[in-house]
């Protein structure tokens, strides 16, 4: 009876030893797949970044921008040696909202009598974007490279304001007027910064990155307000962080 319980507990010992065998075999078979996976991950942007490489991708950035005002811009590049990229990369937008027109709403003046507010003809609000630039990239180390680029633009943006002092030639005084005015945005940009090359399905890449941005020049004009407000100006020359992403494909 005690020599059969004990055979019976080194059976138990034994399959115990092989299950726990198999699932360190398993785990490890795992963890090998995982680490090939991230291997390929890290290691395959090299055939992606050979000397005669077109390099065709967009994207944005999204610190320091609310997810609505995300712009999209499109680059080129060509790699002249291995690791080496230049191109180009631009950004066109053209936006129109249009506002019919409001025949305006009453208000209580308190002593009896309404007066009438909101009221104005239809207009159309408009929003360009056009800018410029030139990059150059160079891979470091496997995915990670470091970019540098130099873009210039100018932005246009409307508003519309309601009493405006205008000069009014027929009574030779100041009238109020209602009126779409347009602000004016101008300038300049050096960006340093890196990224990282994450590889999918050969051709296709997500590129997170980071640049220091510095506006070297620029300046932002507002129309004032009328003839009793002259224009503003702006100047916005400085620096800042931003982070973005990048969709790149490599042919």
């Amino acid at each position: 009876m005690q020599k059969s319980s004990c055979y019976s507990f080194f059976n138990i010992y034994l399959s115990l030893l092989t299950n726990k065998n198999y699932i360190i075999i398993i785990t490890m078979k795992k963890f090998i797949l995982m680490f090939a996976t991230a291997c390929l991950i890290t290691f395959s942007a090299n055939a992606q970044t050979k000397k005669g490489t077109v390099l065709l991708g967009a994207g944005s950035q999204f610190s320091g921008t609310a997810w609505t005002d995300w712009q999209i811009t499109p680059k080129i590049g060509y790699f002249i040696q291995d690791g080496l990229a230049i191109g180009a990369e631009v950004h066109f937008d053209t936006d129109d909202e249009y506002f019919p027109a409001f025949t305006g709403y009453l208000v209580d003046n308190g002593d009896g009598t309404f007066s009438e507010v909101g009221a104005h003809s239809d207009y159309t609000l408009t929003s360009n974007v056009r800018r410029f630039g030139v990059f150059a990239r160079y891979y470091a180390a496997r995915n990670l490279f470091m970019e540098v680029s130099m873009n210039s633009g100018t932005t246009q943006s409307e508003e519309w304001v309601e009493d405006v002092p205008v000069f009014d030639a027929a009574s030779g005084g100041l009238v109020l007027s209602d009126m779409v005015l347009q602000e004016r945005t101008q300038s300049s940009h050096v960006r340093l910064g890196m990224g990282y090359t994450l590889v999918w399905r050969e051709h296709f890449a997500v590129e997170p990155f980071i640049h220091l941005d510095l506006i070297v020049d620029g300046e932002r004009v507002h129309p004032g307000g009328g003839a009793m407000q002259a224009a503003e100006t702006t100047d916005l020359s400085g620096s800042e962080f931003i982070a973005g992403v990048n969709f790149s494909l490599f042919f």
